[in-house]
């Protein structure tokens, strides 16, 4: 039991690290350099960046081993998708 606690602790820890910076990309105006389609596209990725953090917390929420871990997998590589993305 208190491998589900600390699995759902280091979980709800990195969702809410890519939360903010979901809430983060939300408060930016949109870039006026991009072209015609730059725009739908960067709603569109908003979209998604909210949709997968419903989907994190929907994942923590639930009771199973499984779906913590499936989860945590999962905000791990967003963090990372979104260091590279800074990065470079």
């Amino acid at each position: 039991m208190t491998t589900i606690k600390i699995l759902s602790g280091i979980n709800w820890l990195l969702t809410g690290v890519y939360g903010a910076f979901v809430v983060w990309a939300l408060l930016q105006k949109a870039n006026p350099a991009n072209d015609a389609g730059g725009g739908e596209q960067e709603a569109a990725l908003k979209g998604i960046g909210v949709f997968l953090l419903l989907g994190l917390a929907g994942l923590n929420w639930l009771p199973h081993l499984w779906t913590k871990i499936v989860a945590l997998l999962v905000v791990v590589l967003l963090l990372l998708l979104i260091y590279f993305i800074s990065t470079n």
